[in-house]
């Protein structure tokens, strides 16, 4: 007779055979290859940036993430629902290196970091101060020979930004006055022109421009 045993082992041997190797498949999936990864992209955020600084260099503006948790985690998050945050307490003009660490990163519960790259930030600020600029009306380009400027007001404004880029210039210039002018004298409104000021603003944001039809050429209009 078999022994309790033997028949324990012998009976439904195939079933336990494929029950052994499935255990040990999933041993191998948990413990060898561990829990699910993501990688992502994550814009660097700032705090603590000192009233009269301002960031005219971020370098990089965003980092890499690897992350693990569950699958049904992983599966649904987004970029938004992480936060890598560098703080500038303390910060002063010019250029700062910051280590970037799991420290920096914040995500949601069940979401672990795995790994930040690159591992520093470089960030340069610059102070910030108020400057009385000239302003300089520009007529588009269509109008010229048709309408000249006769008044702008107001004749100076306040540019507030980045000390190297306000100490360099006396006046800035208004983009071009355009608009569907039929009348002898014009009255516009135009903004300025701050494309290669970066960082400033202006104060009032535009000006009033007065413009006067010429005379003698009318003829030469489309």
């Amino acid at each position: 007779m078999k022994t309790l045993l033997e028949r324990y082992l012998l009976k439904d041997w195939k079933l336990k055979l494929l029950s052994l190797v499935l255990a040990i498949m999933l041993w191998y999936t948990v413990f060898q290859i561990g829990e699910p990864k993501k990688d992502i992209t994550v814009r660097l955020t700032v705090s603590n940036l000192p009233r009269n600084m301002v960031i005219t260099k971020m370098d990089p503006e965003r980092v890499f993430l690897t992350v693990s948790g569950r699958v049904t985690l992983l599966k649904d998050i987004k970029d938004r629902d992480v936060t890598a945050l560098v703080n500038l307490n303390g910060i002063k003009e010019g250029q700062t290196v910051f280590d970037l660490s799991k420290t920096n990163v914040a995500a949601p519960k069940g979401i672990d970091i795995v790994e930040v790259r690159p591992g520093t930030v470089s960030v340069v600020v610059d102070r910030v101060i108020e400057k009385k600029l000239k302003t300089v009306p520009v007529l588009d380009r269509k109008w010229v020979g048709r309408y000249e400027i006769i008044h702008a007001s107001p004749q100076y404004v306040i540019a507030e930004g980045p000390r190297k880029v306000l100490e360099k210039i006396t006046t800035i210039e208004t983009l071009p006055a355009n608009g569907d002018m039929h009348r002898n004298e014009e009255t516009l409104n135009v903004g300025f022109d701050t494309e290669n000021f970066p960082g400033v603003k202006v104060r009032p944001d535009s000006v009033k421009i007065v413009l006067k039809r010429l005379t003698g050429n009318e003829g030469h209009w489309e």
